[in-house]
């Protein structure tokens, strides 16, 4: 822990000692227990007698951790002493050399005393005594080689230790082996000073260890264990109270806390206001019409404010927040971000349609007066404290954009020109499969809450809400069935299309899924759930489970040809007709995609579609057994 490379030497030569001594005096202590019946070393004494190969093996052990000559243990503990010689701490030279001595003097006093008062003395348990023995080979074989160790690493050091202490000491300081010198006698300095001190004061503790124990019992002391579970006892009260007063089940107090450690982010990565807010990049003037889809931005999120207890008509404002963002990208040339935004838009806004028909017409109030007030202030200062952080990125220049890596080699190493699919299915393939399988089970989460609301009180309420709507005279309009029944297979196209051309140009299996669940959304709420369900041949569940393992497989494909997980290979054919066409092992990954994306949004179209005629049956259901229990 000195960051010295001398130290990196005395600490490694220690633990090589270290794993001797203190191995063998573990096992000299389970042979002493399982010999003589118990471990309790105020029972013990004189067992040198009875056990004489125990008692050389356990007094070598304790004699190296004590640090006496000519064992291991006293080299390493000598050059510990003098490495402690060259630290200050807290501007206090003598300071570390004090508590190294300190420390010492305590090892060689525990030691010794495990030594004398184990094997030597006088038997303190006539029946303990009377039951030890030496064990067979079996047991002392292991820690006699563990001490021999242990005596010839004081003796040998250079021949046994040097090689490895050497090597293992580069390797702790991450630079080439340090020049190591091991040998028992250094010469009189003051680490042999400190050495002799600590061996000396360790005697004089272990001779007077009898009175010391008579002191210490006359002393009034504070109990280590009571202390120990006040201290739980205390910090579980304080615990408990703490999850209590945060970890209510409150969605807003949740959302508040949540933005606030955000918000305090924010201000600690700004120095507190000492980094200055504005970088040195050159401002871009605005243009008309960016000012205009500005301010349609802000009037569209106000809206959204002030109408939020109107939810169909909060949804529509929503929707163009999502339209002047689409918009935004079109504008900084990220088409396949344009294309994402507008489909997840629209799939949105259709399931949220659909949602809004198991919601009451009015939401309830929540909030106080005085905590929307509060919240405002908090979200006034969330918002700034956001735009602040990006518009201190967008005035600063980049020192090593990571860009420029994907740009390079978009093409020589992925085989694509469209740097945003090749990025998602190649260099960054294994995020993304992270991020279909957490896709994966938020669909089937939506599944799971939304298959409980058809019985019991949430059944109730959603009977008494669809009770209460007003229903359109034609469920189905013909314009609408016809219309979508024809945009169908041209929306197929367009979507396989899409996937066909990701890896060149803006699209994707991501954008793919998304365009071709709109296809089936439009098919469902024109021509109802039932009609289309009973038309579908593949599961969601099925997509979601074979495009998470085709994902999956085409990642361990790559294991075949010794290559890494997830790599991509890619060749160009050519075929009559067709002509020269480009094929990527990244196309089987991007189905994978394709179809999570595709399941996870029919999975939640299911559930919210069917749930009120779900929760009917279960209703007649339910009337129909009670007519039978009155029967």
């Amino acid at each position: 822990g000195f960051s010295l490379e001398a130290a990196a030497v005395a600490a490694v030569l220690h633990v090589l000692n270290h794993a001797a001594f203190k191995a063998a005096l573990f096992m000299t202590a389970g042979i002493v227990d399982h010999e003589s019946g118990t471990r309790d070393i105020r029972k013990l004494g004189a067992l040198a007698k009875v056990m004489p190969v125990t008692a050389v093996i356990g007094t070598l052990a304790a004699g190296a951790m004590a640090g006496i000559p000519p064992l291991g243990g006293f080299i390493s503990k000598e050059m510990m002493l003098y490495e402690a010689l060259n630290v200050s701490l807290f501007g206090i030279d003598w300071l570390v050399p004090v508590v190294a001595t300190i420390a010492a003097i305590f090892s060689v006093a525990y030691s010794l005393r495990f030594a004398m008062h184990l094997f030597f003395g006088r038997a303190r348990d006539d029946e303990a005594h009377g039951k030890a023995h030496d064990p067979g080979v079996g047991m002392l074989a292991a820690p006699a080689v563990l001490v021999v160790l242990a005596v010839l690493l004081g003796l040998l050091p250079m021949l046994l230790a040097g090689t490895i202490v050497s090597a293992v000491a580069g390797a702790v300081i991450g630079g080439p082996a340090p020049l190591v010198e091991l040998s028992l006698w250094h010469g009189v300095n003051l680490a042999l000073g400190m050495s002799v001190l600590a061996i000396a004061i360790g005697v004089a503790l272990l001779w007077r260890h009898a009175d010391l124990l008579r002191w210490y019992a006359a002393k009034s002391h504070a109990d280590a264990r009571a202390m120990f579970q006040r201290g739980m006892k205390a910090s579980d009260i304080a615990v408990r109270k703490l999850i209590v007063a945060i970890h209510r089940p409150s969605l807003q107090r949740m959302l508040f806390a949540t933005f606030a450690i955000v918000l305090l982010m924010i201000v600690d990565g700004t120095g507190g206001g000492a980094i200055p807010l504005t970088g040195p990049r050159e401002l871009l003037p605005a243009p008309f019409f960016a000012i205009a889809a500005w301010l349609l931005l802000v009037a569209a999120t106000i809206a959204v404010l002030v109408e939020e207890r109107q939810r169909f008509r909060a949804l529509i404002y929503i929707s163009v927040i999502g339209l002047v963002i689409a918009l935004a990208f079109v504008y900084f040339s990220a088409p396949d971000l344009a294309l994402t935004q507008i489909s997840v838009e629209v799939v949105t806004i259709l399931l949220l349609l659909l949602a809004l028909n198991l919601l009451p017409k009015l939401p309830p109030l929540l909030s106080s007066t005085g905590l929307r007030v509060r919240d405002g202030v908090f979200a006034a200062l969330g918002g700034l404290g956001v735009g602040g952080a990006a518009w201190a990125m967008l005035t600063r220049n980049p020192n090593d954009p990571i860009s420029s890596f994907h740009l390079a080699n978009s093409y020589s190493g992925g085989g694509g020109t469209n740097v945003v699919n090749v990025t998602l299915v190649d260099f960054r393939a294994f995020d993304t499969m992270g991020e279909i399988i957490v896709l994966g089970i938020a669909g089937l989460v939506i599944y799971a809450l939304l298959d409980t609301t058809v019985r019991g009180a949430a059944g109730a309420r959603l009977r008494s809400w669809q009770e209460d709507m007003p229903h359109s005279p034609e469920s189905h309009p013909m314009m609408f069935v016809m219309s979508t029944r024809i945009l169908l297979p041209l929306v197929l196209v367009a979507g396989i299309f899409i996937f066909l051309r990701g890896h060149n140009e803006p699209g994707g299996g991501f954008i793919a899924g998304l365009v071709v669940a709109i296809a089936f959304l439009l098919q469902y709420l024109a021509s109802g759930y039932d009609w289309t369900d009973s038309r579908r041949r593949i599961g969601e569940h099925d997509l979601i489970g074979f495009g998470v393992l085709i994902a999956i497989f085409t990642g361990l494909g790559a294991l075949a040809f010794d290559a890494n997980f997830l790599s991509t290979a890619f060749d160009y054919f050519s075929l009559p007709l067709v002509g020269e066409f480009e094929l990527a092992t990244a196309m089987l990954f991007d189905l994978g995609v394709f179809s999570v994306v595709l399941g996870a949004v029919l999975l939640a179209l299911a559930q919210l579609s069917h749930i009120a005629q779900r929760a009917a049956r279960a209703h007649a259901m339910q009337e129909a057994e009670k007519q039978e229990d009155a029967s």
